[in-house]
């Protein structure tokens, strides 16, 4: 049985992209999260996640992922900061807005919308939101975390081993 170029070709192409579509992907499923150049907590920044960033992964280290953003930067986050992703969103033809917001799709996957919000905020009105946006905006520094680390005794590598 002979089997033509074009034929040896479609296989091929079918077989990259189903490479491709295997390559470990991940998505950001905290508010914000650090992009760092080690595997470790108090290491320098090398860009900031925001929720519902896809990312790629490199290689691993423990509780740690080696991964490579979107915009090409390459870098370590915590597997506690990220997730598998569960859906995908399609976009179809039409003038009709057809896709969702990163963070939008990252908090209606846990169930989170403005509606549920707007619903919350309703119920309890006596609940403190000032509270929880100043709490937001609290930062802590990685010399901070290192500070902490040390003076705890805790593992510099932390996460779940």
């Amino acid at each position: 049985m002979k089997i033509s170029k074009g034929t040896v070709m479609a296989a091929l192409v079918l077989t990259a992209l189903c490479l491709g579509a295997a390559a470990d992907g991940w998505v950001v499923k905290v508010q914000t999260t650090a992009l760092r150049k080690n595997p470790q907590f108090y290491a320098p920044v090398v860009a900031n996640l925001k929720a519902g960033e896809l990312l790629t992964q490199v290689s691993a280290s423990g509780a740690w992922l080696q991964v490579k953003t979107a915009a090409g930067a390459t870098g370590w986050v915590h597997k506690s900061a990220v997730e598998v992703p569960r859906y995908a969103l399609m976009a179809s033809a039409g003038g009709a807005r057809t896709q969702a917001a990163a963070s939008q799709a990252a908090l209606a996957g846990k169930g989170f919308s403005k509606q549920v919000e707007d619903a919350y905020k309703a119920k309890n009105k006596g609940a403190n939101f000032a509270g929880v946006d100043r709490m937001l905006q609290v930062k802590v520094t990685p010399a901070e975390v290192k500070a902490f680390l040390d003076q705890g005794r805790l593992g510099a590598t932390g996460g779940a081993q």
